[in-house]
This record gives structure tokens, C-alpha cells and sequence, in this order.
């Protein structure tokens, strides 16, 4: 991190520690008693939080305990499966029911939607790239929308929607900090002021991260930055903003096998150490945004700004620059239905991403060659993305305890992809225009069956564009003299792919709720995929992707112990099916695989 850099966070950290004192000295009257702060009276208060929405789930950081990764966050957090890779700020598997477990090459993390405040974080073509963002310690609390339930918040990812939801100031002026350290060098600050009232709140933070690691090649370090403020002026309008900095670099030690891991092995890949691989990102996002109400009728505005560079050095240096905007708009109004009082409401979502995206060798492109420093470039693209999705939702009540709910809304997504670098026969174009459009919906019935007990069941349709590190991704080529790679009959280049949408059409039911001391969040679920996007690859790089689609199953009783299992795979690349076939055979009570056959067919 440069020396620039560092200043500037111990100027916020400096002015965060000088905010309170301020704010308890304006707030003192001479013409009262001084009263001691650190004699405060203890209120003990006893409740149950409410339950809330049966559709979001949500997750209540626990700061007493350990609270730096986030798989701290959401441990125990039914649907979400996180699983890091270093323990830090690094790219962890992050997915919801599933969705988005197999990523690209950047690795690009899709299926889920994330959030900040309401407005996204992914870039406008529903990927995100590391999560070095997100440190738990920012949030008074996340909204967890599995699945199709992400539909009402108007998710277009088979996962849902994660939204994390900046901490409120609104309580006395207070400073906080807090340390930690560990094995490995594990060393972990934080410095925190809030305060405020109902009228006018602030809250800022900043936070560091380093260790070491446990093996070679393995160090990490962040910087975060975040601060949230609100201002009511009237009892009709409020207005809000934020700002979220953050500045990552995270070596990359590679992959071990079985035998090492189990073995406590410390070492790094070699051809990891030599090309020095890791990864730098910076990031800046300021948001903004207005309250109306009106009577029975609410307006909300807010409006994002998003800007992340990013360095992923590996064989090549992948270089992008991002610049990503988005506005949310949404009415809402309370209505009285015959049952009760309920609401509708309208929402449009806009998003667009700029991304330059430039691919340089890591020294000469491979192995013996690599140095960590950026050799030739050789590619050069503009990539863009815009997101339109228009929702309609209703809450209407069918009796006191029954709820329906209902969104529908309309989706369109556009993606293109511009060359920058010189063209030839052997290295062509890489480009693409191609527009996706769907419609998406959820139907949900809830059910209060007891006091802290709802049970409930729906029904939803999703669409998942692809993302970009799906539809381009990098050709290796043949290395030789000469400087083959950039110049030769076979050089390395991008690749553009034509791949459909993906989408899922999902049945739920279940149950969540409190019985005494116990919480319960049960939720039994099935899923049909159309068009599932697959992509093939190595630990380098990306060869290939697809959409999956099963086209025929068959079972033919060759005799009483002797079967034939076969299945057919369309694809989009190569205009090809896959033809899997297996034959079985009984033997001693036992079905043993005995031939197995795997086959391509070129149909058209």
C-alpha cells in the first residue's frame, strides 16, 4: 500500500477519535450538573426480536466473539455456504442453495446478488469479483433472500440477494476500537464513532487486516473505510448517504495435493512464487438517497456509484477498471384490502458497468519465464453490461393469519463486448452484442400458525444472464520462438462464447419461528434448471462454457442382470450433443459398472 494511502487512514482514524469529544461538548449545558459518562445506569431489557418477513433471512453479527472473515458472519446460516480459501480476504466459495458453487476464471463469483444499503455491489452483469469489501464488523445486520425469494428485491441470480445493511448512528455520541492478534502474524484494528438522534446520525469506521499465513506465499492485507449518515428534515422527507473505500492485496500460494495438505505442508507453488502471484484491488462506492411519504404512499430514490481496479496477476496480469452506476426508484403504498390492511408497490432497478479489461504476460507467459512483472499485452477489451429490471409486488391479506404475496416484474439485460487489440487471420476479433430478456415471479403464502410461528410455501421463476467471464474467456496458445505466443500461427487471445441464459423454476414450503429457547428456520425445496451454465477449466485457465441441458434419459433391460443407462447433453458450444452411456451388470447380488461410454455428436 502506498505511503499516500496510509496517511490518508490515519487522518480518518485521527479525526474519528476528535468526533466524540466534539459532539459531548456541544451537547453539555454549563447551566446543568456535570455528570460523570462512566457512570451509567444499567437497563437490562428483555424481548424477542421479531421474526420478520417469512421470505429474508436475517443475520445479526455477533461482535463479541470472533468477527473477521465471512464465514464468521454467516456460520450456521441455513442455505448459505461459505467456505474460504486462505482465511481472509480472500475468494471464498460463496453461494446460496447451491447456486453459483462452480465459478469462472477471474474466479468470478456468480449466482448471488450482493448488496450494500439496498443497492447493488455486483457489477451490472451479476458477477463479483473477491469480496475484500465485506468486513463484518461494517453492519448493523444482513438480509439473506434465498433462492427465487430474491425475485421481490428484483434479483435476476438463481441464488437470491445478500444485502448487508450499514450500522446506524442514531444513539449517544460513542467511540469505539478494537483489536486482535493471532497466529501467523494475524493482526486485525478497528476505530469506530457514532451518534446522533432520530433527526440526524452519523456512524464511521475504519478497519485493518494483515497475517502472514500459514504457508509460503501467504500474506494479506486490507484497508476499509465506511461511513453512513442521515438526515430527517421533515416528517415527510429524508435524506442519506454513504461512502465505502477499501484497498486489498492478497498473495496466492496455489494449490497443494492430498498428500501435502495432510501432511501440514507449508510450501507454495513454485511457478506461484517465481511470477510472484497475487492479487491488488481498490475500490471506492458513494451512495445517495431520498425518502418521501406521503399519506398512505412512500417514495424512495437512490442512486450509486461504483469505482473498482483491479490486478490479478497469475500466468497473465489481468488488468480491469470498472466504473459502475445504479438507481433504485420504488413506490409503495398501503391499501386496504377486505381482510386487512396490506400494500403494493412498483420498482425499477438500472444498472450499467464500463469495464477496460487488458491481459499482459506474466514476464513471458510461462513458466520458465515468469518474473511478476507485466511482460507484452496481448489483449485489449472493452467489455459493457446494463441491468433494467421493472417489478410489481402486492401483500395482500387473506384472513388475520394468512398472507399472499405476489411480484412480478420484467428483465432485460444487455451485453457487448469491444476489440482494442490489432486483429489478424489467426488472432480474430473478440466481440459480441446480444441482448437477454425474461420475465421473473414469485408467489409466496405465509402462514401465522402460533405466536413466533410461520409457516409458509410459494413458487418462483428466476433468469440468470451470463456473466462476462463466462462469455469471454482466454485461449492459451502454443508457446515457441519467436514470441509464438503474441506473433505466432496458434497465439494466446480471447475468445468470445455465445451462451444463453440460465433460469429455475423452484417449489418451497416451510416453517420458521421460535418455541421458547429455540430457533427454527426449515425450509424443503426443489429445483428444475433450464439451460445451467457450465464451465470447463484448469487451475490456469478457462478452456470452455456452456448451457446443460438433459434432452433424453433412457433405461433398456438388456437381460434380468444387465442394464443400459444412456443420457443426452445439448450444448450451444459446438452445436454438438453429449451422449453418456453406461451398461451395468449384476453379479453376487451386486450392479457393477461394465462398459462406459462417452461420445460427441456433431448435429447441426
Amino acid at each position: 500500500m502506498s505511503a499516500c494511502r496510509r496517511a490518508r487512514l490515519r487522518a480518518f482514524f485521527l479525526g474519528s477519535l476528535a468526533m466524540p469529544a466534539c459532539a459531548y461538548a456541544q451537547s453539555s449545558n454549563p447551566d446543568t450538573d456535570r455528570i460523570d459518562p462512566l457512570l451509567l445506569e444499567t437497563v437490562i431489557v428483555i424481548g424477542e426480536r421479531p421474526a420478520g418477513a417469512p421470505a429474508a433471512y436475517t443475520v445479526d453479527p455477533a461482535l463479541e466473539g470472533r468477527l473477521a472473515t465471512l464465514d464468521d458472519l454467516f456460520r450456521g446460516t441455513p442455505g448459505v455456504i461459505l467456505e474460504p480459501v486462505f482465511g481472509g480476504v480472500d475468494h471464498p466459495r460463496f453461494s446460496v442453495r447451491g447456486s453459483g458453487l462452480q465459478r469462472g476464471t477471474q474466479p468470478a463469483g456468480r449466482g448471488i446478488e450482493l448488496r450494500l444499503d439496498g443497492l447493488p455491489m455486483t457489477y451490472a452483469d451479476t458477477s463479483f469479483d473477491f469480496v475484500e469489501w465485506i468486513d463484518p464488523l461494517l453492519f448493523d445486520d444482513v438480509s439473506v433472500l434465498r433462492g427465487g425469494r430474491g425475485v421481490i428485491a428484483g434479483a435476476t441470480s438463481l441464488g437470491g440477494v445478500v444485502d448487508f445493511n450499514g450500522r446506524n448512528g442514531a444513539r449517544q455520541p460513542t467511540l469505539s476500537a478494537r483489536g486482535e492478534i493471532g497466529s501467523f502474524d494475524y493482526r486485525r484494528a478497528q476505530g469506530a464513532v457514532a451518534g446522533g438522534d432520530e433527526r440526524l446520525n452519523g456512524f464511521a469506521t475504519g478497519t485493518w487486516f494483515a497475517q502472514d499465513g500459514f504457508r509460503d506465499h501467504n500474506e494479506q492485507e486490507a484497508w476499509r473505510a465506511y461511513a453512513k449518515g442521515e438526515a430527517t428534515l421533515s416528517d415527510a422527507l429524508t435524506l442519506r448517504g454513504s461512502v465505502l473505500w477499501s484497498d486489498s492485496e492478497l498473495e496466492l500460494p496455489g494449490p497443494q495435493t492430498q498428500a501435502q495438505v495432510e501432511a501440514g505442508a507449508r510450501a507454495a507453488q513454485p511457478n506461484n512464487v517465481a511470477g510472484d502471484w497475487r492479487r491488488f484491488a481498490e475500490r471506492l462506492r458513494i451512495a445517495g438517497g431520498a425518502s418521501y411519504a406521503l399519506e398512505r404512499t412512500q417514495f424512495d430514490l437512490d442512486i450509486g456509484y461504483m469505482d473498482t481496479d483491479v490486478e490479478f496477476r497469475r500466468r497473465d496480469a489481468q488488468v480491469e477498471n470498472n466504473e459502475d452506476w445504479s438507481a433504485l426508484a420504488r413506490v409503495s403504498r398501503d391499501v386496504a384490502f377486505p381482510e386487512g390492511d396490506g400494500s403494493i408497490g412498483l420498482s425499477v432497478i438500472y444498472q450499467h458497468n464500463d469495464r477496460r479489461q487488458r491481459q499482459f504476460f506474466n514476464g513471458g507467459g510461462t513458466p520458465p519465464t515468469f518474473t511478476g512483472a507485466r511482460g507484452a499485452l496481448w489483449a485489449d477489451n472493452d467489455l459493457s453490461a446494463s441491468r433494467l429490471s421493472v417489478l410489481a409486488h402486492a401483500d395482500a391479506p387473506l384472513s388475520e393469519t394468512l398472507t399472499l404475496s405476489l411480484t412480478g416484474g420484467w428483465n432485460r439485460h444487455t451485453r457487448e463486448i469491444e476489440e482494442r487489440f490489432p486483429t489478424r487471420e489467426a488472432r480474430p476479433a473478440a466481440t459480441l452484442d446480444r441482448d437477454y430478456d425474461a420475465v421473473s415471479g414469485l408467489a409466496l403464502v405465509s402462514w401465522e400458525a402460533a405466536r413466533n410461528v410461520t409457516v409458509f410455501a410459494g413458487a418462483s421463476y428466476v433468469m440468470e444472464p451470463p456473466t462476462y467471464d463466462i462469455l469471454l474467456i482466454n485461449v492459451a496458445g502454443t508457446p515457441g520462438p519467436m514470441a509464438a505466443l503474441l506473433n505466432g500461427d496458434d497465439p494466446r487471445r480471447p475468445r468470445v462464447l455465445d451462451i444463453d441464459e440460465q433460469t429455475a423454476t423452484t417449489l418451497e414450503a416451510g416453517a420458521r419461528g421460535r418455541l421458547g429457547p429455540i430457533g427454527f428456520d426449515v425450509t424443503l425445496y426443489r429445483a428444475w434448471l433450464d439451460g445451467e451454465i457450465v464451465s470447463t477449466s484448469d487451475f490456469v485457465t478457462q478452456t470452455g462454457a456452456t448451457n446443460l441441458e438433459y434432452d433424453h434419459v433412457r433405461v433398456e433391460v438388456d437381460s434380468p442382470t444387465r442394464v443400459r443407462l444412456a443420457a443426452d447433453w445439448r450444448m450451444n458450444v459446438g452445436r454438438g450433443v453429449i451422449t453418456k452411456e453406461l451398461w451395468v451388470r449384476q453379479s453376487d447380488g451386486v450392479w457393477r459398472l461394465e462398459e462406459d461410454h462417452f461420445e460427441v455428436q456433431e448435429r447441426w
